[in-house]
């Protein structure tokens, strides 16, 4: 998320609007990541004797499905879409619309795509991370019984326990009073994006429905 635009906060802070797009220049491929680890080795020598043993390096590899597009909207207007993880198809000439969600009218993150031909719906979970921000941390719930427990030491030897617990306890609590207001918020927003796509699937057949009528 850029320093510009500013994540969602309030449900009246939802904003999403859709674009219906014909599908050109398809293309598939898989990424292959390689990650390499290692662990152990080491050892000792004294007086020119010892024991030495090397690193043992564990390599995997694992491969991301991309499908990458171009939506055409018409007089030259277009956009480029590249979807990784697979869960999305496409071809050539099919009706695709993408969902964008923000914090600002007219403006919004792609959090789903739909293909009116197959009428299969492609919206990851993890793409809600874009529009509303980062889940709440957890750190406080750690960190605030340690200064609870630091200041009691200090200043009331005798109740460092009870400073200590009074931090957990607060600091449990602020954390799930936000952590619920943030599930409260994704699932608006998953409502909205359910609200959006309703009208982009009545928009289709609108149109189905004329061509049909033009060419009969």
């Amino acid at each position: 998320m850029s320093n510009t635009e500013q994540p969602i906060r309030r449900a009246e802070d939802i904003h999403g609007f859709f674009r219906t797009g014909i599908v050109r220049g398809v293309g598939n491929w898989s990424e292959t990541h390689v990650r390499s680890s290692t662990s152990g080795g080491g050892g000792y020598v004294h007086n020119g004797t010892g024991h030495i043993s090397a690193p043992r390096v564990t390599v995997s590899s694992s491969n991301t499905e991309v499908v990458r597009f171009f939506l055409e909207y018409g007089d030259d207007d277009e956009d480029e879409v590249t979807i990784k993880g697979g869960g999305f198809a496409a071809r050539e000439g099919q009706r695709v619309t993408v969902v964008r969600v923000g914090s600002r009218p007219g403006w919004g993150y792609d959090v789903a795509y739909h293909n009116h031909n197959t009428g299969k719906t492609h919206a990851p979970d993890g793409w809600l991370v874009w529009p509303l921000g980062k889940f709440p941390s957890a750190a406080m719930v750690l960190i605030a019984p340690i200064i609870g427990a630091i200041v009691g030491a200090l200043l009331l030897p005798s109740l460092w326990w009870f400073l200590g617990l009074a931090g957990f306890g607060w600091a449990f609590y602020a954390w799930h009073q936000k952590a619920g207001e943030y599930r409260k918020l994704k699932e608006a927003v998953r409502q909205r994006i359910g609200e959006v796509l309703a009208d982009a699937k009545a928009e289709h057949g609108r149109v189905r429905a004329g061509r049909e009528g033009e060419a009969a």
